[in-house]
């Protein structure tokens, strides 16, 4: 069987699949020979031989496709070569149209006859060309769009033409082509417009200090959740006694104690620090204090006003982190960027993802070390629930869930506030996030073992200097080790005390930068309150695992290997789109790490992952969007993960890690493609313009025998 035959074979498979079930059989696919099924093609393709000759052409393959929602027409044609080496042919950027590039070159040839139908006919407006090369294991699938000039738009590369059928294609058109805002993404956009707005206003109407933002933000919201405020109650009065602050923030306080009344499992250890984080509206008089330019009404009345629009129109899906979008748009500014303290919070799609490799279940009980804004509670939360059976057993089913299955614990106390709020405005309030230092957590019953060794050891030398028990036990309760064993023991913040067990753990640790806790020591103590059996997932910088990260030894980074080698299983490391998270320009990995006490890696291989064409594109002013091939590129890497579905090279590496090798995909994969004739080209350029510059600068010398 040809080579060729194989792709083809491929692509018929593949465009069966989609939602049209393309194939010859149903006719609503060609292939090859066009002249019965479409009289219409056929005589737009009768001088667009790739030879050039003036000669009638085909594609391997032609549909037509209507969009669902505009019922547009789209032409879709298709070329295959039987080697990814003959995918496409560029040179300085340029796609080559000679005749050996578009003979040889299946995007070339694809994009020739898209062309060539456009000068022919103006019946085709809107036509999709695809070139494909490869065999059944391994493909390579690049799409162009074709305008009624005949002029060409680079498409992002698809894997199975998913977005070829009729539910989708109007979607990827509008983003790709048009460049617009995806319809997933409006609601996000939307609320990023008011953030903007609103700390501008902020920053315009008042004299608030950069870390008191985003509390503002969760009070009013908070006020407004309570349904016991509206702008009505807001009279811009300038008393300390009654001015807006102070309403607001009796409205939280009222609301915050209904809660604990109706719900006697409502934390009521956060409201306090809640309410301490809140107290500063109401003396605030930059706040509260009327304003001429404001028609007489405070800063506070004209914030609530807009927050009142934001909470009433703004959608927000169900992974969405309403106050962690605020939050982000306020640290961008100011003095106390987030970004310069390591505070980097997770985009939406990545807490879901991450939710999703770690195949979280409404059985699992999950803890976020570095809770943030809490978003990975917020997708861990909505998972959950989402397989309650919707029976007579669902409300009790829902409390015990956000009662005693999601835990999290975030150090600054303003960010602490915006969880906490973060979690209340999604229907939970009983959620155990706790206010302090993730490194102060630590299993109960390892501090009391480590107590009981130091009590052996201590009395044993105590006793050979013949000390009586009475004695040894003044000792003891005068040793500082001791009594500081004994203080952690009896806080009764322990992590370990509140929840019954932790066998999920996800996580985005703050980037150290090299002046703060690395990340591989977040890592480990997160590694080590897991349960054995458990799961972690944990987003950081690619650099945690080539080198350890900033501020980290050799030495240091070598026993952090070690240390999970010995007791747990590297199960994928996930090298993740270098935009991510953009605007800042850190390349992260995800890496899946599950607990093995006793056994570790062994012989196990690691899944390395190569995931940087992950369907999310930098639109400028417009951020990170998905271009339309996200969902079909996440599922393929769910599959690839949790189902172990094949996968080649250039996506998904098997490797035996060790302490010594390489722990990244790209330092094990080595591209099998050899180079194009323009790469050729380029190179022998390159040096001729090299060697021009070096002999015009008196150089010449390196260049003899």
């Amino acid at each position: 069987m040809a080579n060729e035959t194989l792709i083809e074979d491929w692509v018929s498979d593949k465009l069966a699949t989609t939602g049209n079930g393309f194939s010859v059989a149903k006719g609503n696919l060609i292939r090859q020979s066009v002249e019965k099924l479409s009289k219409e093609l056929y005589n737009a393709m009768s001088h667009s031989s790739k030879s050039q000759n003036g000669k009638r052409g085909v594609a391997d393959f032609s549909f037509f496709v209507t969009g669902a929602e505009t019922n547009d027409r789209y032409l879709v044609l298709i070329e295959t070569k039987d080697d990814t080496s003959n995918i496409i042919n560029i040179s300085n950027g340029q796609l080559l149209m000679d005749v050996k590039s578009t003979r040889g070159y299946a995007v070339n040839g694809a994009v020739w006859y898209g062309k060539q139908i456009q000068k022919e006919t103006n019946l085709f407006p809107k036509i999709f060309v695809i070139g494909v090369a490869g065999d059944y294991n391994r493909q390579s699938v690049i799409p162009y769009f074709i305008n009624e000039t005949g002029a060409i738009v680079e498409l992002p590369k698809t894997q199975s033409f998913q977005e070829f059928g009729e539910n989708n294609i109007d979607e990827y058109y509008r983003v790709n082509v048009e460049k617009q805002i995806p319809k997933s993404e409006m609601d996000g956009q939307k609320l990023a417009k008011y953030a903007s707005r609103l700390h501008n206003d902020i920053r315009n109407y008042s004299n608030l200090k950069d870390g008191d933002k985003a509390p503002l933000i969760a009070s009013i919201l908070l006020g407004i959740h309570s349904k016991n405020l509206n702008l009505g109650n807001l009279t811009s009065s300038p008393s300390q006694r009654n001015n807006d602050g102070v309403v607001i923030y009796n409205a939280v306080a009222e609301y915050l104690d209904k809660r604990k009344t109706e719900e006697p499992e409502f934390d009521d250890g956060k409201i306090q620090i809640l309410l301490d984080t809140f107290s500063f509206i109401k003396s605030n008089a930059g706040l509260y204090k009327p304003l001429d330019e404001l028609n007489g009404k405070s800063p506070l009345y004209k914030f609530t006003s807009e927050l009142f629009d934001v909470y009433n129109t703004v959608k927000i899906g169900q992974d969405a982190d309403l106050l962690g979008d605020f939050y982000s748009e306020f640290v961008k500014y100011g003095n106390n960027d987030g970004n310069v303290l390591g505070i980097v919070l997770t985009p939406k799609h990545i807490t879901g993802l991450m939710a999703d490799l770690i195949q979280l279940s409404k059985e699992n009980y999950l803890l976020d070390p570095t809770t943030g804004s809490a978003s990975f509670l917020v997708s861990g939360m909505n998972r959950m629930v989402k397989q309650i059976p919707k029976d007579e057993r669902y409300e009790s089913s829902f409390k015990e869930i956000v009662t005693n299955h999601l835990y999290g614990v975030e150090l600054d106390p303003q960010l602490y506030s915006v969880a906490v709020s973060n979690m209340i405005l999604r229907g939970d309030g009983k959620s155990n996030v706790l206010n302090g230092s993730f490194f102060d957590y630590e299993l109960i019953d390892r501090l009391v073992e480590s107590k009981d060794r130091y009590v052996e050891q201590i009395t044993s030398i105590f006793k050979s200097d013949g000390l009586t028990d009475d004695e040894i036990k003044k000792r003891l309760s005068k040793d500082i080790t001791y009594s500081t064993m004994e203080k952690r023991i009896n806080n009764i913040n322990l992590l370990q005390s509140k929840a019954p067990k932790i066998d999920r753990i996800l996580m985005n640790p703050p980037y150290s930068q090299g002046k703060k806790a690395p990340e591989i020591n977040f890592i480990k103590h997160a590694l080590e309150l897991m349960d054995n059996g458990g799961k972690l997932a944990v987003i950081v910088p690619i650099s945690v695992f080539v080198s350890g990260g900033k501020g980290v030894k050799t030495a240091e980074f070598k026993n952090f290997k070690k240390f999970i080698l010995k007791d747990y299983v590297v199960e994928s490391i996930i090298t993740m789109n270098p935009q991510t998270f953009y605007p800042t320009g850190t390349q992260t990995v995800i890496a899946i790490i599950s607990k093995n006490l006793g056994i570790g890696q062994g012989k196990r291989k690691t899944k390395l992952i190569n995931f940087t064409d992950d369907g999310y594109t930098v639109v400028p002013k417009k951020g990170l969007i998905p271009n339309g091939t996200h969902v079909e590129k996440r599922q393929r890497l769910i599959d690839v993960i949790v189902n172990d579905d094949y996968a080649p090279d250039e996506f998904m590496l098997k490797i035996q890690l060790t302490v010594d090798n390489e722990w990244i995909h790209n330092a094990h994969y080595t591209n099998p493609d050899h180079p194009t004739d323009a790469d050729f080209m380029g190179a022998i350029a390159d040096y001729v313009a090299f060697k021009q510059d070096m002999i015009l600068h008196g150089r010449g010398d390196l260049f003899n025998d």
